[in-house]
């Protein structure tokens, strides 16, 4: 397997040789994925990425990683420069670090006659079948008013119904963190007594969340009653703030992401819950489904909206079921690009909602 990592947006794409046809060229473009992430360190990332890269794999292909850090102008020039450096038909998947880049992006894209398909960000206006339409492949998300909706619900269940929670954000206009706030709202609606102390913007990282945590407990001292993490990044900087002051264990904190480390710290009874998606997935689904609409083993005409913009199944952890998620490994021999276009949406959870983004 071959993952190159590239963090100041300068690609080394092989040139062709002049001689080469047209369709030689085509060939060439389809067999390397260009995978934009926000990260590469997180347990979530990784395991997106392994699964892009067994579909690739399994075509002879490979993937390039692109790091964008959860900056959208380091996204658009990285994009920039992947097309600028000679890139027609390209494929890519894409995490628009804000939805308000997700039409510049796929316009690049189209611009090289690309495809590209993006994954939890986009406005709320735009869509692959109506922006993009033919170069625009499809969006593939996690619902995050189910996570957000699970972990308020876990957090209230902890504290008996009663309670003061501080809240750490994720970037402010991103889909996943716009969604969580609102299954967070619908969890305190259903548990009136359990209330939102503070809430801040952690930026999904765990430095950021373990010192705005810090001031927390200057602040509001024995008021906090609970912590709601709105990614295990954060989740895990709560924590660590914790550990500082001998609270570890006694004040619940959520995450969501499922990474193992958080598991574990579950199962220790450090953290209180986290919501896994099935991240394996999202990351073949969205490499298979560009590559075949590439070669043409799919066409965009015969899709539905449905099928275009979808959400990937997802479930709450706690202490009864993680276990069962640590022992879970997956299969390569199950990430292949026949056998997830065989399959393509048998792990959707269904069209995203409006109003989701």
């Amino acid at each position: 397997m071959r993952l190159g990592i590239a963090k100041n947006g300068t690609l080394a794409l092989a040139l062709l040789a002049a001689s080469a046809t047209i369709a030689l060229a085509a060939d060439d473009t389809s067999k390397k994925l260009h995978l934009g992430v926000g990260n590469a360190d997180s347990e979530y990332w990784q395991e997106m990425i392994w699964g892009a890269t067994q579909v690739m794999k399994s075509v002879g292909g490979d993937v390039q990683v692109i790091v964008n850090d959860f900056d959208p102008q380091k996204s658009i020039q990285n994009m920039s420069a992947i097309v600028a450096a000679g890139c027609e038909g390209c494929i890519f998947t894409w995490f628009p670090d804000s939805g308000s880049i997700t039409n510049v992006l796929t316009e690049r894209v189209t611009g090289v006659h690309g495809y590209i398909t993006t994954i939890w960000n986009r406005p709320e206006a735009s869509h692959p079948w109506d922006t993009s339409k033919d170069n625009w492949v499809a969006n593939i998300s996690f619902d995050g008013v189910f996570a957000g909706y699970e972990n308020g619900m876990a957090l209230c269940r902890a504290l008996n119904g009663k309670g003061n929670i501080v809240v750490l954000k994720g970037v402010v206009d991103n889909a996943p963190a716009i969604q969580r706030s609102l299954g967070l709202q619908n969890a305190l609606k259903e548990c009136p007594g359990m209330k939102v102390l503070d809430e801040q913007v952690g930026s999904w990282q765990q430095g950021p969340a373990q010192e705005i945590t810090r001031t927390w407990l200057v602040k509001y001292g024995d008021q906090i009653n609970g912590i709601f993490g709105m990614n295990d990044a954060m989740g895990l900087g709560a924590v660590a703030a914790l550990r500082e002051v001998g609270k570890a264990g006694k004040i619940p904190v959520t995450g969501t992401d499922g990474s193992s480390d958080v598991v574990e710290l579950i199962k220790k009874g450090e953290m209180l819950s986290t919501v896994k998606g099935l991240n394996q997935e999202q990351g073949a689904v969205a490499a298979a489904i560009t590559y075949g609409v590439r070669i043409g083993d799919i066409k965009l005409a015969d899709l539905t909206e449905a099928q275009r913009d979808f959400n990937i199944k997802q479930e709450l952890v706690t202490k009864e079921n993680a276990d069962a998620i640590l022992a879970a490994k997956p299969d390569p021999a199950d990430y292949t690009y026949e056998k997830i276009k065989a399959d393509l949406w048998g792990k959707s959870d269904g069209q995203i909602a409006p109003g989701m983004n």
